[in-house]
C-alpha cells in the first residue's frame, strides 16, 4: 500500500489519533477506532480502499484485505494504534471467513505455478490446433520428444497438485508441512496406483475402496484431511511426553487419521460409483434439458470433489452409441461461467495485484484451465462463486433447450474446442456460441451487481 493509500486510510479512520488498536489475522488488517463519529463515510474514500466498515455498539471496525501484511507492518512502523497480532474477537469475524474463503487462501500461493503451467498448456494446445488445420506437414513436431517433454512440464503442476495443496494447507494452519506433503502424495505411491487401477475390488479393513485415485486426491478432501491432521497434531503435542514430542503426532496421523479418512471416503466413493452414472443416464434419457442445466450448475462442484471423472465413461458411451455428446458442452459452459465471474470480480476489486490475477484467471478459464478463476478468485467472494454456478445453469439450460452437442471427443473445456460443435446442415455451432455468451454474461452480471451491493452495505 503506497503513501497515498495510507493517507486515505487515515482520513477514513478520522485521523491517526482516532485509531485505538491495529490487529492482523490471516489476510486482513482491522482497525479499532476510539470514536466512530470520526469516520469519514465518503463513498469515494471507502470505494477506493475497498474497506469493510462494521459498527458494533460504540465500536467501529475498518477491515481491509492485506494478504502480505504490508499495511499492518506499515501502520506498526508508524506507531499507529497498538499493534497486536493473533485472533480477533468473535464479534468481529467477518462472514467471508468461510470454507470457500479458506480454500481460496490455500490456493493463492500456488497461483504463480498454476498460471505458468496453464499458459504453457494453452500455448501447446494452440500449436496442436494449428497443426490439425494446417496444410503443411508438421507431424514430426507433433510426434517429437521435445513436445512430449513440454506437455509433461505443463501437466506436472496439476499432477502434483494434491501435494502442493496439502503443503499450502499445513502452512496456513501452522502444522507439519512435511507430514501434510506425505499425505497429499499417498495416491501417487506406485503400489497405491496399481492397487486402485480397477483390475480388482479393493478393501481396506473390510471396507470397500472405490478404484478412483483421483477422487481421494481431490483438493477438498486433501484440505479437510490436513485440517483434521493439524487439529490432531495440536492435541497430541499438548499431552505427549517430552521424549515423544514431534514423533507421536505424525505417528498417530499416519496410523489412525489417514486410514480413517480412507474408510470414510471409500464407501462414499463406492456409493457414488454405483449411483452417479445411473442417475446421469436416467436424467439424460428422461429429462435431457433438466439434466444439462443441472450439470452446468454443479460441474464446478463436481470438479472440487473429484466427481467429474465419473462422467468420462458416459461421454465415451455417448460418442460410440449416438455419435455425439451432450455432456462435453457442459464442461465448456461451466468453465466460461467461472471466467465471467472472475472478470467481474476483477473489475470490482480495487487491489492491483488481485485485479491482475483475476484477469489472467479469466483468460485461462476460457481456454480450459478454470482452477485459478475458481479457487483463487471466485471462492474469495461467495457472491462470485454462486454467480458462476448460476451462469453455468443458465448456459446449460440454453444448451438443453437447443440440444447443443459435441460431435467429436474432447473434454478440455476450452474455447479452442469450438470446432467440436461444427455440424453440417445445422445451427449447432451458432447455438453453442449463444449459450456460452449467455453463461459468461449471466455469471459476470450477477457477480458485478452482487459485489456492488456488498460494497454499499456498511
Amino acid at each position: 500500500m503506497n503513501d497515498s493509500s495510507i493517507e486515505q486510510l487515515l482520513n477514513l479512520a478520522g485521523g491517526q489519533e482516532n485509531i485505538r488498536l491495529v490487529q492482523h489475522e490471516e489476510n486482513t488488517t482491522t482497525l479499532t477506532l476510539r470514536n466512530r463519529t470520526g469516520v469519514n463515510m465518503s463513498v469515494h474514500v471507502v470505494s477506493n480502499l475497498d474497506a469493510d466498515i462494521r459498527i458494533t455498539g460504540d465500536q467501529c471496525y475498518i477491515t481491509l484485505e492485506d494478504e502480505f501484511s504490508q499495511l499492518y507492518l506499515t501502520l506498526q512502523a508508524m506507531g499507529v494504534g497498538k499493534a497486536e497480532g493473533g485472533i480477533l474477537p468473535e464479534t468481529r469475524r467477518t462472514p467471508k471467513k468461510s470454507l470457500l474463503y479458506f480454500v481460496s487462501d490455500v490456493f493463492r500461493p500456488l497461483m504463480p505455478a498454476i498460471l505458468g503451467a496453464a499458459v504453457l498448456k494453452i500455448v501447446l494446445a494452440i500449436i496442436t490446433l494449428f497443426n490439425v488445420y494446417s496444410s503443411t506437414d508438421s507431424s514430426s513436431l507433433m510426434d517429437s520428444q521435445t513436445l512430449m517433454i513440454f506437455k509433461s512440464i505443463g501437466d506436472s503442476v496439476y499432477y502434483l497438485l494434491p501435494i502442493l495443496v496439502a503443503f499450502s494447507t499445513a502452512f496456513r494452519l501452522k502444522s507439519n508441512v512435511y507430514v501434510a506433503a506425505a499425505i497429499g502424495g499417498l495416491m501417487f505411491y506406485p503400489q497405491m496406483t496399481a492397487l486402485l487401477s480397477g483390475e480388482e475390488d479393493v478393501h481396506f479393513m473390510g471396507v470397500p475402496i472405490v478404484s478412483q485415485a483421483i477422487f481421494f486426491s481431490a483438493s477438498i478432501w486433501v484440505i479437510l484431511t490436513i485440517y483434521a491432521a493439524s487439529y490432531l497434531e495440536k492435541v497430541v503435542e499438548q499431552i505427549s511426553p517430552r521424549a515423544f514430542k514431534g514423533i507421536l503426532a505424525p505417528l498417530l496421523t499416519f496410523l489412525i487419521l489417514v486410514p480413517l479418512v480412507l474408510m470414510i471416503l471409500g464407501p462414499l466413493g463406492t456409493w457414488i460409483d454405483q449411483q452417479l452414472p445411473d442417475v446421469v443416464d436416467s436424467l439424460l434419457n428422461d429429462a435431457p434439458i433438466l439434466a444439462i442445466m443441472l450439470l452446468g450448475a454443479v460441474y464446478s462442484l463436481m470438479m472440487i470433489a473429484g466427481l467429474h471423472y465419473w462422467l468420462l465413461p458416459i461421454i465415451i458411451n455417448e460418442i460410440m452409441v449416438n455419435g455425439f455428446s451432450l455432456i462435453i458442452p457442459v464442461m465448456l459452459v461451466a468453465f466460461v461461467a467461472q471466467a465471467g465471474a472472475s472478470l467481474a470480480t476483477g473489475l470490482r476489486s480495487k487491489q492491483r495485484e488481485f485485479r491482475k490475477l483475476a484477469f489472467w484467471a479469466t483468460g485461462t478459464a476460457l481456454l480450459g484451465t478454470p482452477e485459478p478463476a475458481m479457487y483463487a478468485v471466485n471462492m474469495r467472494k461467495r457472491a462470485s462463486f454462486y454467480s458462476a454456478l448460476l451462469g453455468g445453469a443458465a448456459g446449460g439450460l440454453y444448451f438443453g433447450l437447443m440440444s447443443v452437442k459435441a460431435v467429436a471427443l474432447g473434454g478440455s473445456g476450452s474455447l479452442l474446442e469450438i470446432p467440436l460443435f461444427m455440424e453440417e446442415g445445422s445451427l449447432n455451432l451458432l447455438h453453442a456460441c449463444v449459450g456460452l455468451i449467455i453463461s459468461f454474461c449471466v455469471s459476470g452480471m450477477f457477480t458485478y451487481l452482487m459485489l456492488g451491493k456488498e460494497r454499499k452495505h456498511v
